[in-house]
């Protein structure tokens, strides 16, 4: 009976430190987010082509603004806590003021939202206007946050 007791407490005191060790990598985690904010320069760097009517491949508008959006609602929660080090263009300030950095997300998820809405409606012509923004709002937000 002794020996079944020592067993499980030793399986569990296994689980249980796995369970704390299985959080996301730091590493991995500032890989994670550098690969899904080149993936918004991407998309954004896309619709920038075909707004200017480089690329005719109008079938390509939608799933750019949607991949735009997609990607801009994950930006406040690719930046947890203890993420703050590493090989990363992240400045302290993102953790010292959560608040405005989640505001500034927030302002591209907006745009890039209304972007959907005027491919949707195909009001292209008006995305030239509207991609302004949504550029400004990156800007607005690597200023404070991004090292140069």
């Amino acid at each position: 009976m002794k020996r079944s007791i020592s067993l499980i407490i030793i399986f569990c005191s296994v689980c249980y430190s796995y369970s704390a060790f299985s959080e996301d990598d730091s590493e991995d985690l500032i890989k994670y987010r550098q690969y899904m904010m080149k993936s918004i320069s991407m998309h954004y760097k896309s619709l920038k082509l075909l707004s200017a009517g480089r690329i005719s491949q109008s079938e390509q508008w939608l799933p750019q603004a949607r991949g735009l959006n997609d990607m801009a609602k994950m930006i406040a929660t690719a930046f947890p806590e203890e993420s703050d080090f590493g090989d990363t263009d992240a400045k302290e300030s993102i953790w010292e003021n959560k608040p405005d950095f989640n505001e500034k997300a927030d302002v591209l998820v907006k745009h890039s939202g209304q972007l959907v809405s005027l491919i949707e409606q195909g009001r292209q012509k008006q995305v030239s206007e509207l991609l302004r923004e949504v550029g400004q709002s990156c800007k607005d937000c690597h200023k404070s946050y991004r090292e140069k």
